[in-house]
């Protein structure tokens, strides 16, 4: 956490204290660079410091997601609606930009705090890529294999090609989270064989009083097929419709 001298403003310094990272750095700044939206976490410049690239980013005061949920902070249904609504605003934009993130999860989304309640913002481009087209008959090469590996989508993990899809795996596994709200670990959130997620048991975890059509798009997304995994601008669609009859 820095302090600008002129302005006064608190920002966040992210230490790039590796050599070799310098190029991911530059790349993370001049993509965050390009994203201007309320649930992106916004980008205010770089600082050189002993010939080492360090970025500065808006300063966030709630911590991350994965905190808060495991916090004793009570989280109503509409509370819960509207951090998992923030995220999908923010990926919905990222992925109408041609880009998305490779490594969504709870810790990379972090929670504002104000005096009318949370808002959500995701964080740490660093893996972001622009999302690959295919094109019939050419050879498909798969991206690299990179993620957490609690979040990554199935074709991910298989090492197969894998699209902005992923991303929707991700976010199914942070609406699971919030849901239930335990860790994205398997120890406590139940996972298939195959690297699925396990309906049946997952139900048994779930409050009788969570919004149906929620709990349904948790398990939407979490498909083990990318092509049956909505899009973000569906998710914001359902979520905005759930929100409304909270």
């Amino acid at each position: 956490q820095v302090r600008h001298r002129q302005s006064g403003q608190i920002m966040v310094l992210k230490m790039n204290k590796l050599t070799s990272n310098r190029g991911n750095m530059l790349r993370e700044g001049q993509l965050m660079n390009r994203l201007s939206h309320p649930n992106i976490l916004r980008f205010m410049g770089v600082c050189v410091h002993q010939g080492q690239l360090h970025a500065l980013t808006e300063y966030i005061n709630g911590g991350n997601l994965e905190q808060l949920l495991d916090s004793p902070v009570p989280l109503s249904w509409s509370i819960r609606v509207k951090l998992a609504l923030d995220i999908a605003c923010g990926l919905r934009y990222l992925h109408s930009k041609g880009i998305f993130h490779r490594d969504l999860t709870s810790k990379n989304c972090l929670v504002r705090c104000e005096a009318n309640g949370y808002t959500a913002v995701v964080a740490d481009f660093g893996l972001a890529e622009k999302i690959p087209t295919y094109s019939e008959g050419s050879e498909k090469e798969p991206l690299a294999v990179v993620g957490s590996p609690y979040w990554m989508a199935p074709e991910v993990l298989r090492g197969e090609i894998y699209n902005e899809k992923a991303d929707v795996f991700a976010y199914g596994i942070i609406l699971c989270e919030t849901i239930a709200r335990v860790p994205a670990d398997p120890d406590y959130l139940p996972r298939t064989e195959d690297f699925g997620l396990d309906i049946t048991t997952f139900r048994t975890m779930v409050e009788v009083d969570c919004p149906v059509t929620f709990l349904q798009l948790a398990f939407h997304c979490c498909s083990m097929d990318p092509a049956s995994r909505p899009s973000f601008l569906e998710i914001t669609q359902c979520l905005e419709g759930v929100l409304q009859h909270q």
